[in-house]
Parts: structure tokens; sequence; C-alpha cells
């Protein structure tokens, strides 16, 4: 297949991303095109603009830079999967397998969150443990290595997409049922996410992590948008654990309407200590709905903790 079959679509993209350029692209149909391109060639939004805003020649320079990122046959075979998945009619599902209990189901309803243990084999997450290490050349063995400066490194977000060991988990087919089980279809596609570290605080470091939060597009609303994490290695309440307000997705309609802006509730929120802590070992998922306030916490045992993140978009 030739490679200049998204060509179209990659001229506008870029055009829209440039500083200069005076008509951007504003309909929904455009911003769902943009996420299918992120999720087709699994690329990392960050990433992207990156290049597209400090590097970026032209169409053909972005062309190129993701057949360096992803290789000549993922682009090609992305390209025309891209094209295909354009062309599909809206409506359209396969089959599906729901791998979850009637019990698991009931928690998901009644708490807006779920944990599934041991999703993930130790392996594939000591590979992403391993990945992140070698990122930030730390060593789990010599704690003075565990508070690195590192350019990709933003708060406890790691900034890297691109690696088979991450890809090893963000494809995982397991992974994908779960989602699969929660949003009732299997019409989903892996977005491509970052990793995490957390190292301990102590007199010298202080938690990076953000407060509690929404990630919400408050310009739409809260959705039924499920988002995810693994547990890379064992994490205790103590070790940083991910946080959250079990069932709040039953009254945040209600919550938000008794503040000017949703900045104001959820300052509000962080001043109830509703949160709580969801310990787990390692290759456990943890999935909530966005609706969730949720932040880490900070780590205060004697080992690092290591997440990566995991969520998938709905084609429909």
């Amino acid at each position: 297949m030739h490679n200049s079959s998204i060509s179209p679509f990659l001229d506008v993209y870029r055009l829209h991303h440039h500083p200069s350029h005076p008509h951007k692209q504003t309909d929904v149909s455009f911003t769902q095109t943009e996420q299918l391109f992120l999720n087709v060639f699994q690329l990392g939004l960050f990433e992207v603009y990156d290049f597209l805003y400090t590097k970026c020649i032209d169409s053909n320079h972005f062309r190129q830079w993701i057949i360096d990122v992803k290789g000549q046959d993922f682009y090609d075979a992305a390209s025309l999967q891209f094209n295909t998945l354009q062309k599909r009619q809206k409506g359209q599902e396969t089959d599906f397998i729901d791998v979850l209990t009637a019990e698991q189901h009931a928690f998901w309803n009644t708490n807006g969150y779920l944990k599934v243990e041991k999703l993930i084999g130790e392996q594939d997450c000591d590979a992403v443990t391993d990945l992140i290490c070698q990122t930030l050349n730390i060593d789990l063995a010599d704690a003075a290595t565990w508070y690195p400066q590192h350019e990709l490194l933003q708060g406890l977000m790691l900034q890297k997409y691109q690696d088979e060991a991450i890809a090893n988990i963000r494809n995982y087919t397991p992974l994908k049922a779960v989602f699969s089980s929660l949003y009732g279809h299997n019409n989903i596609l892996a977005n491509c996410e970052k990793v995490s570290y957390n190292p301990p605080v102590n007199q010298h470091f202080t938690f990076k992590g953000s407060p509690l939060h929404w990630d919400i597009n408050f310009e739409i609303g809260p959705r039924y948008y499920i988002q995810g994490l693994l547990y890379l290695n064992d994490v205790p309440a103590n070790r940083g654990a991910f946080t959250l307000i079990p069932g709040f997705h039953h009254q945040i309609d209600d919550y938000l309407t008794q503040f000017d802006h949703p900045e104001s509730a959820i300052a509000d929120l962080r001043n109830k200590g509703l949160e709580i802590p969801v310990e787990g070992k390692k290759g456990d998922l943890i999935v909530w709905l966005e609706s969730l306030p949720h932040a880490a916490s900070p780590n205060r045992s004697d080992l690092p903790r290591f997440v990566q993140y995991v969520s998938f978009n709905e084609l429909n």
C-alpha cells in the first residue's frame, strides 16, 4: 500500500496545529478523527504535539517522523486500518464475551470503580518497570538514584509512549476484554498512554502529584468514560496508592450545580477527606469512571511506585 493514503488528513492535522495557521478545525468530527488517528497509530498526544510544535517542517516531515517512530510496516498497516475505520458505519458491532462476574458489575455500578486482580503477568510488569528505571537511570538498590531530573518527567508522569514493553500491556487481549465488558461492546481502541513514577517522600523530596481532581472536559460534561491504571509493583496503601471517592458518579451532576465552576467544586471536595486508597498487588488493574474525583497519594513507603496508565476510546 502506498504510504501517501493518509496524506490529506496529515496535511489538515498539521496545519490545524501550526501556530500561525488561521483556520482551526473546531467541529466534533475533526476531534473524533484526531483521536482515531492517535489510537490507530498508537501515538501519544504529548509526543505528537511536541513534534508538531517544536520540530515539524512540513507534512512530509510529519509523515516521516511517524514512520521513524513506528516503522514502515506498522505505518502501512495503520494507514489501511485508519481509512477502513473512517468509512465504517456507525452502529456496526462485533461480538464480545463479558469476562466480568455479576458481582463485579454490581460493584462497578455502585462504586464507579473496580479492581481486577493479577490481570497482567509479573514479567510484563517487570519489563515496564525496568524500562522506567533505565529511562530515568534509577537503580532500585540505590535510593540515592531515586530522585532524577529528566525532560520527560512531569510530576509523576513519564511521557514515554513507545516501547515494546508498554505496547505489550496496552495491546493485551484480556485488558481490552475488561474494558469491553464495562462498555458493553467490543468497538474500542486502546489509547497510547504514559507511565508513572512515584518515589518515596523524604526531607529533601516532596510529593509531585496532583491533588484530588477530575480529567473531565467540562465543555462536554461528565461522560461514561473509563480511565485505568496498572500497578507494576505491589502498592500497599502507604506506597502512593491511587485514591478516589467511590460512588461519586451518582451525585456529580447535583454536586456541580452547587458551584459556579468545577474548580470550586473540586476545591470543596479536597477539604472533605472522602477519598479512599485503593491498594493492590503487581499486575492489578484499577478502572474508574471519569466522574470520580481521584489522585495519586504521597509515597511514604521504602520503595518507589510504578504504574502504567491504560484506557480505551469507543469508536461509536
